[in-house]
């Protein structure tokens, strides 16, 4: 019969158009060789006016799989000009996202670019296997206040518990 199509024929075309569609997925895929480890989504300065508290901070998320125990090593330029701030944070079982925040700073300045070191370390033995540098300059002029702004009771701390 001349017009039927065999089975046989119909299962190498189909074997055939999924292997193309497979060698089209392997050549068009990214190489996760080439991806960084953590990639930044955000950050900058955060400013919380009610006690007079400038801070940076950051969000990342994993590329590339990190081993569990691994050290993030994140160091924050000081805008006053001393010691930089460093803060070290542990990766955790499959952390989805990672946020870091630097300590309280002082003597911030409007369009200047402060620099912001990730380093990552192997657990155990902190060998460093990859780093980062990226830097914020986001600060719009005339945003800090020298004080809090509403002194009082509620300004504050407060114990939770009174001890009698």
């Amino acid at each position: 019969m001349r017009g039927e199509i065999k089975m046989g024929w119909t299962a190498v075309a189909a074997t055939a158009f999924c292997l193309v569609l497979l060698v089209a997925i392997l050549l068009l895929r990214d190489d996760p060789g080439e991806k960084p480890y953590l990639k930044i989504l955000g950050g900058s300065f955060i400013f919380n006016y009610r006690v007079a508290d400038v801070y940076m901070g950051f969000t990342a998320v994993p590329e590339k799989p990190i081993p569990v125990g691994t050290m993030l090593v994140v160091t924050f330029e000081n805008p006053s000009g001393g010691s930089p701030y460093v803060v070290t944070r542990q990766i955790g079982l499959p952390d989805r996202s990672i946020s870091v925040r630097s300590p309280s700073m002082r003597g911030v300045k409007a369009k200047v670019p402060y620099r912001v070191m990730l380093e990552l370390q192997q657990a155990g033995t902190r060998t460093p296997f990859w780093n980062h540098v990226f830097s914020y300059d986001d600060c719009p002029a005339g945003l800090f206040c020298p004080a809090i702004l509403n002194a009082g009771k509620s300004s504050k701390t407060q114990p939770f518990f009174s001890v009698s």
